[in-house]
This record gives structure tokens, C-alpha cells and sequence, in this order.
């Protein structure tokens, strides 16, 4: 199990190199993490993860002229790396807030997507953390998503269809162990 900042700090290299595989496989590891240790900082970093990848992947917004844009994403993204380990809950959810503020202001300029990236890429996480095995509750309050919404989105994707690793027994145990302690 990698350290939240660790994974951070990958994320951020990640994206100043514009590398989405690596994104992409960055989220898929801070999203099993999400899942296993429960908090909003982990989702947002998922969450995070996910749309800077969807981000890289666009020819367009790697250009010149969204230059100023995308180091004003990196700089928050910094900041969000920065405040992990040594910031309380609410000053790392506030520097998510920037990074999100930052990703609608780079939408603006080019508003090609029916949903924002930031509403896309949490719904895609909570209908991924469903589709693990997570409750519908659960994956709706620690995304902020409606639950028809994950519903909708698991289903007309085909989610459940497309899981590789289901969770194992023991897996599930120790997590809803933890969940009980709390």
C-alpha cells in the first residue's frame, strides 16, 4: 500500500510529462486504495487522477494555447501534493477545490464536453467503486454523486460487465471490519 503523497507526487510527474497511461494506472491504484481507506482525500485524488488523464489525452488542450492553463492546473496540483501529509482535512479539500476551479477554467476556453470533467470523473469513480462491490450509499456520499446517476452510468457502460478482479472474501471482511470500528 503506496502513501497517499507518494501517489500524489506521481500523479503530478505524471502530468507535467503528459503521460495518460501512467495516469490512468495511477487511478486505477489510488482507486483500490479510495476504496480500502475510505476518506475524501483518496476519492479526490482519484477522482483527480481520472480527469488529468482524460485532460492529457485531448491533442488539443497539450497546444500552445492552453499553455497557461495547464501550468495553472499543474501549480494546483502542487499545491494539492504539498498540503497531503501536512495540511488538515479542510485545507486539502480546499486545494482540490483550486485544481477544480483550474480544470473549469481550462473547459471554458473549449467547452466541447455535455458534462464538466470534474462531474464526469466522479461519477465514473462512484460507478466504479459500485461496480467493486461498494455500496450504492457509500459510493454516492463519498462522491457527492446521486444514486440513480451511478445507476445509470454502471448500466449504460456496461460496468459490471467489465470488472476484471472481483474482491475477495477476505478482502471484503477486513473492509467491512474497519468500516464496523469506526
Amino acid at each position: 500500500m503506496k502513501p497517499l503523497k507518494e501517489l500524489a507526487s506521481s500523479v503530478l510527474l505524471a502530468f507535467r510529462k503528459h503521460n495518460q497511461r501512467r495516469l490512468r494506472k495511477l487511478n486505477d491504484d489510488i482507486l483500490v486504495e479510495a476504496a480500502m481507506n475510505f476518506t475524501p482525500v483518496y476519492f479526490n485524488m482519484a477522482i483527480f487522477s481520472y480527469v488529468l488523464a482524460k485532460i492529457v489525452s485531448k491533442p488539443r488542450f497539450l497546444g500552445r494555447d492552453y499553455e497557461a492553463a495547464l501550468h495553472e492546473i499543474e501549480n494546483a496540483l502542487q499545491a494539492v501534493s504539498d498540503t497531503i501529509d501536512t495540511a488538515t482535512h479542510e485545507e486539502s479539500l480546499a486545494a482540490f477545490s483550486v485544481l477544480e476551479k483550474s480544470i473549469a477554467s481550462l473547459e471554458q476556453r473549449d467547452p466541447r464536453f455535455v458534462v464538466d470533467l470534474v462531474t464526469k470523473g466522479k461519477l465514473k469513480m462512484a460507478a466504479t467503486l459500485y461496480a467493486q462491490g461498494m455500496s450504492l450509499g457509500v459510493a454516492s456520499d463519498m462522491t457527492g454523486m446521486e444514486k440513480q446517476e451511478i445507476l445509470d452510468y454502471a448500466g449504460e457502460t456496461m460496468m459490471f460487465d467489465r470488472m476484471k478482479e472481483e474482491k475477495p472474501i477476505a478482502e471484503r471482511m477486513k473492509f467491512a471490519r474497519k468500516l464496523i470500528e469506526e
